[in-house]
């Protein structure tokens, strides 16, 4: 499976959100929206009455760029990133993780999350905040979050790019 850089899709889903967050707000306090903000209200709303008139299945998430067909949400999309992102800072930091190739990191981290899935997370599951602690404190944000800790294969393709 070739890799696939999801990072571009991220961003651009990011930026909708947070166009559509800034749509709210100028519209719950009665203030103009930008033009900008107009030609993207008018095109996602348009898409989707399309898609409606054409008899289709119509979403706004894809009406408005937001998830493709068989896309994942923006949400789900950030959560992905975000814990990629503390995998491959969690590689750099460990250092008997550090020297290894991606098989072997993702075989010895995986391993790791295992075990503290099984003794320690039974037990912290309900701390409001992280363990101090790497990589206790990284294992604990992957499993209190929306996205879960990726097999091995998957582990050693994010720890590759």
């Amino acid at each position: 499976m070739a890799d696939v850089d999801t990072t571009r899709d991220v961003d651009e889903a990011a930026g909708m959100v947070a166009q559509l967050r800034d749509m709210h707000g100028r519209l719950r306090d009665g203030r103009p929206l930008t033009g900008r903000q107009v030609l993207l209200l008018v095109d996602g709303l348009g898409g989707y009455l399309e898609t409606i008139d054409d008899g289709g299945a119509a979403s706004l998430d894809r009406s408005f760029g937001l998830k493709q067909w068989g896309g994942v949400s923006p949400a789900r999309s950030m959560a992905l990133d975000q814990r990629d992102r503390m995998l491959r800072r969690l590689w750099r930091e460990v250092p008997e993780w550090r020297p290894l190739m991606p098989g072997a990191a993702a075989r010895q981290m995986l391993a790791s999350f295992r075990r503290y899935e099984t003794d320690r997370w039974p037990r912290e599951r309900h701390l409001q905040l992280a363990p101090v602690v790497e990589p206790a404190a990284t294992w604990w944000r992957i499993a209190s979050g929306n996205a879960a800790m990726p097999d091995v294969p998957r582990l050693r393709q994010i720890l590759k790019t």
